[in-house]
Order: C-alpha cells, then structure tokens, then sequence
C-alpha cells in the first residue's frame, strides 16, 4: 500500500529551540581585488542548534567544531587526536580508567574571559545532567508529556565517564571501565569546552549566541539559513588562526525543491565558492575530477544510511524474526544505482569502508534467504501477514524516491504493509531521541571519530546512540574487550563478531555508505582537508589564491 503524507508539528520539548526559515533573502560577499574576500560555503547538512552539549546532529558538530575547542583535536591526515586547548592529555593507569588533561594557560573565550579548568568540568557534567533531567522528567506523572525535557546531545559518547574532577591545571576524567577509545570522545563535539558563566547547566543554549574559543567567531546567525564567522584573532590550539571570513549557506527543503537542488541551483548559479553539501544523485553522477572548471576531491565518506527499528515490547517490529525478514527483503544494490546513481556504495555492516573491523555480515547472512521461506516462517510463528508498520524519514539526497523504493521492495512479497511518513528535521529527530520512537526510520549517522567504535559502541551497544533500544548482554561483553585494548588492530577480530551478532538482531540495517565529494571554484584552496574520519570540519583550511 502507499501513502505518503506529511505530519504537522510535535511537541519536542525543551532540548530544540529551533526556528526554520525559508532559503533566500543572503547577500553573497564575492572576492575582493586583493583576494582576502569571504569564501561561501554552501551545505545540506544544518545544524539543529549552537550548543555543542545539546545537539548530536552532523550539521551541528560541524559547525561548532570551528566555533569551540576541546581538550584535543585532529590534524589533516591524523587519525589520533593532537592538543588543542590542552599541552597534554595521557592515561595515568595501566587500566584505561584515569585519562589527566593538562589545561593550556591563556586561553579566553570569544568574549575575554579567561578560561579555567572548572569550565572544562563543567562542560562535561553539563551533558550528564541534562540526561539525567530527562530520565527524571520522563518518569515524572505529574509534568504533562508536551511539556517534559527531551534530551538529543552527545551524552552516548559519555557512556563511560564516571566522574571529571579538577586539580590545580589539570582535569581528571574516571572512567566507570577501561576505555581506550576515550581520547577520540575528548576530541570530540561531545568535548567542546563553553563558558560556564553563559551556559546553563540543566538545559542547551537557545539563543544562537556563542561564547568559545574555537578558530572562527560567530557574527551572524539564521537557522536554517546562514551561518557568519569571522577568524578569531586570540585563537591559540592546534590550528593556524584563518585567513579569510566564512559564510555557510545553509540548504533546506521547500514546497517546491529539495535542499539538494537548491544547492545545485546555487552551485551552477556561482553563489557559493566551495559547494561541501549533496546534490541530486544524477548531478553528483556527472561530477568529474578532469573538469577544469572546478576543484575536485573525493575520498570514502564516513557517513552511512541506516534503517533502524524501535525494538522496544509492544513495537510492531519488536520481533528480531520481522527485523530480519526486512533486512532479507532489502535491494541495497537497486537503491544505491536506481536512487543514488551510484554515487555511494552498498552497505553489508553497520562498520563502513576504511574503519577496522569491516566485512559483510548483512550480506553473509540474508544473501540467500527466499521470500517464500520467510512468509511460511513467520505464519508458522503466528505473524499475521501482511505485518503493518510506519516508517519515518526525513532529509537526505533523494530522499522521497528511497523511501518509496524501500517501502515497496517491503511490501512486494506480502509480508509488510509500510506507510512512510515525512516529517521536517526539526519534528524528526527529537522524536527518535524522544521516549516513544518511530517504528521504524531512515535515518543516516556520521563517525563522531576515526575508530569502529563510534558505529559499534553508540550504535548496538548500551549507547544506544540511535534509540532502537536494543541490547545485548553478549555484545556489551565484546565491546568491553574492545574498549580496553589500546592496539585497536588488535580489536578487529571482535568488532567482527559485534557487528556478526548485530546482523542477527537487525536492530539497525545497513544501507550505502557515501563518497565524500567536495568542489569549489579554482580560486579556492584547501578543500582536501576540509573534512575526514574524524568528523571536524575544518573551514579555517580553506584559502583563496
């Protein structure tokens, strides 16, 4: 059956304060004679909010990432974490239980002051106490549902922190474990240091000012529309101060077009200089590295596209044997060349191209199974058939023709009766971080960090990091011993048997995993080291020549 409708809007709590706008109505600040004019840089992927402790959305990591620092952060072409605001951080134990961050002297905030070690803790406790607010609110009878606290930040990156004290220049983090990967969740949006003075403890930041102490400063701000920012003069970390000011044109989808057709309008329409966003599949096809018109690179994307399930009792797909019935039915290939022009890769384990501990579980596992024989199973366990479930998604490159393609390779046997359901981002995400998920949602999720553990300990371990509520006694025990080996080569063989496991549950479905592809105009400079697998956006290495 196929029903597409649009939902009007939910209650979505305290945590997002969100204004959606409409794209248009910029001035657009094109080069000057002496080549020191503001780089525009257009993207899909917008932000949900300023405040680093209260959202986990790719849009938001990215462009806090140059408004903030932490502790640690990533040079181009590392893969482990460098100082940033810290001279050093090191494991003082041979447990991996206490990590000891030696805080920089000098350092301010955009707006003077000084910062201390007390802002360090108190940017980590902050995340904590705001789920442990919403844990609280939602047990509460007594606070209306519209009305409780609805927490969607990066307190799953903090899933092994136990307590952050302060010794004199020094910052203390004990872990609850032994936690190798914890330098990467430092370097992380999760570790962005803010001004305890202008940030609440017990909820985000909602008037789109920033107080950090990042590489750029903040001057102009829309939701959904722009970002503006200018080089911070008393920038002191791993990073040179920028040359040039940034303005980041923002795409969202209309009535009348795709945020990705937009963009591509804005692109061939010469508003933008670096173009680091997706456009239509079949212009992204048509991209080539030997056009001299423009700067080309590509690299394998950290991004990947899922199809996740509320696995919680009382859900429709509740049952592992439906989940897996819906990942036997699923056609990566014909999606990934008939909506995406392949222009990303079919995807077989939660673990992309390029991270250790890649295989092919999902293929391993259902590449034989026969619609027949799924039928005849699930009758003989007592499924009424077809099973009826919503799937939600929202934004994405083609996003309405996946979606379709989807539910229609679900429903073609008779098994599953989809209804998909678009909803704006804004309505979105808070409801998969809210207490009720969607049955079912595509939805895509970005490395945080370039380890395996970023899609094995958030997405199928107690991190939870997409709300599916699934959880394995089994697999916690594996990512335990994943998180106490330093030699992460040496972890390859169990984040195998992880994501083996994880196969089994289908609580998450792998789809494609995307090619990173940036182009600018050739007086641009940089674009190559503008993003990588550690999840920093690095607009202060953009130049123009």
């Amino acid at each position: 059956m196929r029903r597409i409708r649009a939902r009007g809007a939910i209650g979505i709590g305290l945590a997002l304060v969100l204004v959606v706008g409409a794209v248009g109505g910029w001035m657009f600040f094109r080069s000057d004679s002496d080549g020191q004019g503001q780089i525009v840089v257009g993207t899909t992927s917008t932000p949900s909010m300023l405040d680093p402790g209260g959202a986990f959305d790719a849009g938001a990591s990215m462009l806090t990432s140059n408004l903030y620092q932490s502790l640690l952060t990533y040079a181009p072409g590392e893969e482990q974490p460098v100082p940033d605001a810290a001279e050093e951080c090191v494991f003082t134990d041979n447990q991996l239980t206490v990590y000891r961050c030696e805080l920089r002297g000098g350092l301010t905030f955009s707006n003077g002051r000084e910062i201390t070690p007390e802002d360090v803790k108190f940017s980590f406790d902050r995340i904590l106490a705001m789920t442990e607010r919403a844990a609280q609110e939602d047990a509460d009878d007594s606070i209306p549902e519209d009305e409780k606290f609805t927490y969607a930040g990066p307190s799953s990156l903090l899933a092994t922190l136990d307590a952050v004290r302060v010794d004199g220049r020094d910052v203390i983090f004990e872990l609850s474990k032994p936690d190798a990967t914890f330098p990467f969740v430092v370097a992380s949006s999760a570790g962005a240091i803010v001004d305890r003075e202008k940030y609440e403890e017990l909820e985000p930041r909602a008037d789109n000012e920033v107080d950090g102490s990042g590489p750029y400063l903040l001057t102009g701000f829309e939701a959904d529309q722009y970002a503006e920012l200018e080089p911070n003069p008393d920038y002191d970390g791993a990073a040179e101060v920028p040359e040039h000011s940034i303005r980041v044109e923002y795409f969202t989808e209309t009535e009348d077009a795709s945020a990705e057709e937009l963009l591509a309008d804005a692109w061939e329409s010469g508003e933008i200089d670096v173009n680091d966003g997706k456009m239509p599949p079949d212009v992204m096809a048509d991209l080539s590295a030997s056009d001299p018109e423009y700067r080309f690179t590509e690299s394998t994307g950290t991004s990947i596209r899922t199809l996740g399930f509320n696995t919680r009792g009382g859900a429709p797909m509740a049952d592992e044997q439906l989940r897996q019935a819906a990942a036997a039915l699923l056609d990566r290939e014909a999606i990934t060349r008939r909506v995406q022009h392949d222009t990303v890769e079919a995807l077989y384990s939660l673990i992309p191209v390029g991270f250790t501990g890649h295989g092919t579980p999902y293929y391993d596992r259902y590449m034989d199974t026969e619609a027949d024989g799924l039928r005849a199973d699930l009758e003989a366990a007592g499924h009424e058939l077809p099973v009826p479930f919503e799937l939600a998604y929202s934004r994405g490159a083609a996003n309405h023709a996946e979606a379709e393609l989807i539910e229609r390779q679900l429903e073609a046997d008779g098994i599953f009766d989809v209804e998909i359901t678009y909803y704006p981002w804004a309505e979105f995400l808070p409801a998969i971080y809210g207490q009720h998920p969607f049955d079912a949602y595509l939805i895509g999720w970005r490395a945080d960090y370039p380890d395996p553990s970023t899609f094995t300990d958030q997405l199928v371990g107690q991190a939870d990091g997409l709300n599916t509520g699934f959880s394995s006694d089994s697999v916690n025990r594996l990512i335990e011993a994943t998180q106490a080996e330093p030699d992460r080569g040496r972890a390859a063989e169990d984040f195998r048997t992880i994501h083996e496991q994880a196969s089994e549950a289908a609580s998450l479905i792998p789809i494609w995993q995307d090619k990173r592809i940036t182009i600018s105009t050739t007086e641009i400079s940089g674009i190559q080291n503008l993003s990588s697998n550690s999840g920093v956006w690095r607009l202060w290495e953009l130049r123009r020549i």
